[in-house]
């Protein structure tokens, strides 16, 4: 059994889009080199990975790699996708790809998806494919270390290179779940899209062959249309065989020889058409308002025909682009801290749009009306740059940044997953240029980022400002009091850029050292070692404790989480809202002497970082650092648990944010249902109610710090829990002064049941509200429970064994569903219980039909317990994922806080899934019948406002 893992503390934004780039398709850029080729020379290629080109022409790629261990990664991937779509076959590319799941030549129906699951890989996780524009791309993770798997992986791939049955009732069966996804993805974003996308794409096919497909010619086509578009173009000089792994690269390749050498090339067939984007002149204008809507936002996009990086030359210009985006979204991000901003974010993008078209992409959500104002802010911080330039302040700092990224990218390059190599060489056949490593990578960062100079980037300003290929995407609520901003408003906000009197940026830049007075620290008084899992504790002079784990998982990660007892229960109901905000009021405010901007800009070059939070029943932090920048994170954790800084403008600004953030949010179906089923829940408790906007009216922010300074105030009773690539003694030094030096007053608390319960029996509610004709049910078990490692285990487990009975029931056999979600969880703080949720979407006519389809299969699991192929399923999945877990630091600490909260033997932890309990039928059975009483249960259901009936499903007798 695994405790719920919790999230890795958010890694800078700049580490996030680097490793983005080195995991995605395109060769990456924003890159350099000193020395390594010549300066106009082309990019050099991976020798590491083996590619090759069998007699029909299909293209393969072959690489060892060990991380994860006994894993490979294996990928299909088919240059074909929803243009080369004839004018009846709109959707059908995607359809061709579900039904490489429904029958192949070697797997009848599903017995694809029961032979995978059956060897421990999970349906969507493991087992999954995707339809895009321009191709088809198939994925599997098989285990290597089972004989005959990943041989048995290769025959599958080919079978849906030259397999697919296409059988007539299976076909049929599919197309109800594709138009389910079309039916799940549809709403104010998707309606939207309808109206922004034929202007984008304007006079492109991509403006015609949107991958989700026409739902009407989903319904409707013939089967031999659907296998035209396979027999057109699933063909190998249109295909690729990926396969990266813990595995010996000539043993795949010569598997893959044998395999695939059999696939017969089309001399006569269709030729692959490339599709262009049209260029314009003029900006584009593309505005649109929904009354589903929960925002109002404008975004520039400004495309460019797709350009291939093969030189150092290019991959330099590609670094100052990437310097100019980043130092410009700095100055963006900085306006949004002041009160009453001209948008409430910013966020931007540069990359590939559709295959011919990369794009670069400004994006502000602003207030209701704020639309102009927003969109003239932009251009002026533009027109600003181009006018004035950027600081060399700005310049160095986002240089370090940027190097400093690549740094850590270069120490885990031995861990980097084979996912992400599979994926760089799909995009590799998908869209040309060089395969370049990390290592060479680096080298270019690290020769070309330095010699970059100011005013090359500023130059890039004056590219901002063009209008050729520029269009502007507008959407705003539909409801009384918002307007929709005309184009002739807009262009003249445009128009006026150059010609508005605009000033230099001034940058104040904070001297003040981070941590002005250092602590004394404390000392270790005490030891554990538990040498089984490698974990030693220490307890501090000050009654702090520490757990440590040191792993080599990852080779410049540390995380970093804090725990203590009491939460926002110990508040008073007065206080209640301030205690929310709590959290927020530091954060904004900043540490000691540096207000948020500041720390951000002290913090440059730093793989460091620390957020604080306070739930229900405790407090906490987690942070995340490098190991060089460790003595940073540390310094942080002690800021903020002795200098929050208040800053009533960072307050005004968060509290404006907010309310305009939460101002709409009762227009979407989604959050209204959501609300309801929390309403329903917890018996409408005042403290558990949704925050709406008017809660922002209310708050202060003096009594929101006091409350901060009264959970963070005192850290005696704090935990902390340390994984990653450090050793106790090495870190000894900052642990005693910075937690040993937190405030102790020796207070020791726990939390506050409030008595909030789930409601006794069944309630049922229904909420109307939507214009798509889309349906949702949520079904929520609730009741006592008693809490234990054993019992854990077998609610997950029962979660596990449903899931796949579901799936197969409501999607597969009914064709009823997208996707089924289902999980069982149970709780010991406030007390003792669980909850066993089961959701899906469906058409409002079938949802009576699917619900009652739900309750067959819990009566029925009760009576029968599991088949013996779902509990091989279930172990081997445990199993399987257990093997990851172990090896990845975000599991290990959370983890060691889940086993230290409730008192449980750390040695444990890594024992193999399925030592707490064996499944068995008859424990299955058991607790099904305990935890899925269809006596006590809430039902939820989302249905348009104009569904004429509600569903009235009840349990099966």
């Amino acid at each position: 059994m695994d405790i719920p893992r919790l999230l890795r503390p958010a890694a800078p934004a700049a580490l996030a889009a680097a490793l983005a780039l080195a995991a995605g398709c395109m060769p990456s850029i924003g890159h350099g080199v000193d020395g390594l080729v010549p300066r106009d020379g082309r990019l050099p290629s991976d020798t590491s990975v083996v590619t090759g080109r069998l007699w029909n022409g299909l293209t393969y790629y072959i690489r060892a790699n060990h991380e994860p261990r006994n894993r490979a990664e294996l990928r299909l991937v088919v240059n074909a996708g929803s243009t080369l779509e004839d004018d009846d076959q709109k959707g059908l590319a995607h359809v061709v790809e579900h039904m490489a799941f429904n029958g192949t030549e070697h797997f009848a129906k599903n017995d694809l998806i029961d032979y995978l699951e059956s060897v421990g890989m999970r349906f969507g996780p493991d087992i999954n494919a995707y339809t895009s524009y321009d191709e088809t791309v198939y994925m599997l993770t098989l285990p290597t270390d089972s004989a005959g798997v990943l041989d048995t992986g290769f025959e599958i791939l080919n079978d849906w290179a030259n397999g697919i049955a296409f059988d007539s009732l299976e076909v049929d069966k599919e197309r109800g779940v594709v138009v389910e996804e079309w039916r799940l993805g549809r709403g104010a974003g998707a309606r939207v899209q309808d109206r922004q996308m034929p202007v984008l794409f304007r006079r492109s096919r991509y403006a015609q062959r949107l991958p989700i497909g026409d739902p009407t010619t989903i319904r409707g086509f013939a089967p031999r249309v659907l296998k035209r578009f396979y027999t057109d173009w699933y063909r190998p000089d249109l295909m690729a065989v990926v396969a990266v792994g813990d595995f010996d690269p000539h043993e795949v390749e010569a598997q893959i020889r044998q395999q695939f050498r059999y696939l017969i090339p089309n001399p006569k067939g269709r030729p692959r058409r490339k599709f262009p984007m049209p260029r314009h002149r003029e900006t584009q204008f593309a505005i649109a308002a929904d009354p589903e809507l929960t925002s109002s936002s404008v975004t520039v996009v400004h495309t460019r025909p797709a350009r291939i990086t093969t030189s150092v030359r290019g991959y330099r210009e590609g670094i100052v682009e990437s310097l100019y985006s980043g130092m410009l979204t700095e100055r963006l991000n900085e306006l949004t801290q002041r009160p009453d901003a001209p948008f409430l974010g910013v966020s931007s993008y540069y990359g590939s749009l559709v295959r011919p078209v990369d794009a670069y992409m400004l994006s502000a959500e602003v207030r209701d009306n704020g639309v102009e104002r927003g969109l003239s802010s932009l251009m002026d911080e533009a027109e600003r740059v181009a006018r004035f330039g950027f600081t060399q302040g700005e310049l160095d700092r986002q240089k370090a940044t940027l190097l400093r990224t690549w740094e850590q990218i270069y120490a885990e390059r031995a861990k980097s997953t084979s996912s992400q190599f599979a994926g760089q060489y799909a995009g590799q056949f998908l869209y040309g240029g060089p395969i370049l490593d990390v290592a060479t990578e680096y080298r270019l960062q690290r020769g070309l980022v330095p010699e970059v100079k100011l005013d090359e980037v500023n130059a890039r300003a004056r590219a901002w400002l063009r209008t050729r290929d520029r269009t502007v995407l507008v959407s705003v609520p539909e409801k009384p009091g918002t307007r929709l901003p005309d184009r002739a408003a807009l262009a003249a906000v445009l128009d006026s850029a150059a010609r508005r009197p605009l000033t230099a940026y001034t940058e104040n830049v904070s001297d003040s050292a981070l941590v002005r007075h250092p602590p004394r620290g404390g000392r270790i008084t005490a030891e554990r070692r538990i040498a089984e899992v490698g974990v030693t504790e220490w307890t501090l002079s000050n009654g702090v404790r520490v757990v440590m784990k040191p792993t080599d998982y990852r080779a410049d990660e540390i995380l970093l989480l804090g725990r203590s007892a009491g939460g926002t229960s110990l508040a008073a109901d007065s206080d209640y809202l301030n205690a929310q905000t709590a959290t927020a009021a530091a954060q904004v405010g900043g540490v000691g002497d540096l207000s948020v901007v500041d720390l951000e800009k002290r913090l440059a070059g730093k793989a460091a970082s620390v957020g604080t939070d306070i739930g229900e029943t405790s407090e906490g932090l987690s942070g995340f650092a490098a190991p060089r920048d460790a003595e940073t994170m540390f310094q942080l954790v002690y800021l903020y648990f002795t200098a929050p800084r208040r800053d009533p403008g960072a307050w005004q600004a968060y509290r404006e944010r907010a309310r305009e953030s939460l101002r709409n949010r009762g227009a979407s179906p989604e959050a209204v249902f959501q609300d309801t089923l929390l309403k329903v829940l917890t018996r409408d408790d005042p403290r558990s109610r949704p925050i709406d906007s008017s809660v922002f009216d209310k708050i202060d922010l003096d009594r929101s710090l006091a409350i901060y300074r009264q959970r963070f105030g005192d850290a005696g009773d704090f935990t902390f829990y340390l994984v990653g690539n450090f050793q106790p003694d090495s870190i000894r030094p900052l642990v005693e002064r910075y937690l040993g030096g937190l405030p102790s007053t020796g207070r020791k608390e726990t939390w506050r049941d409030l008595g909030v319960r789930p409601p006794e029996g069944i309630s049922r509610h229904v909420v109307r509200r939507g214009l798509e004709p889309r349906a949702r049910t949520e079904l929520v078990f609730t009741g006592p429970f008693r809490f234990s490692r054993e019992n854990l285990a077998l609610i997950n487990s029962l979660g596990d064994v449903l899931q796949i009975r579901l799936r197969e029931r409501l999607r597969e056999d009914m064709g009823g569903t997208y996707g089924v979600g289902v999980g069982g969880s149970g709780q010991q703080e406030p007390y003792e219980g669980y909850r066993f949720v089961i959701d899906f979407g469906s058409d409002p006519e079938r949802l009576d039909e699917l619900t009652r389809a739900v309750f067959a299969e819990v009566e029925r699991l009760k009576r029968d317990g599991p088949t013996p192929l779902e509990l091989q399923k279930v172990r081997e999945e445990q199993r399987r994922e257990k093997e990851v877990n172990l090896r990845d630091n975000n599991y290990w600490a959370a983890q060691l806080v889940a086993y230290d909260r409730f008192g449980w033997d750390p040695a444990q932890i890594a024992a193999p899934a399925g030592a707490i309990v064996p499944l068995t039928n008859e424990n299955i059975r058991a607790a099904a019948r305990e935890y899925l009483n269809v006596n006590r249960y809430v039902q939820v259901s989302l249905l348009p406002e104009n569904q004429p009936a509600a569903p009235a499903a009840t349990p099966a007798k």
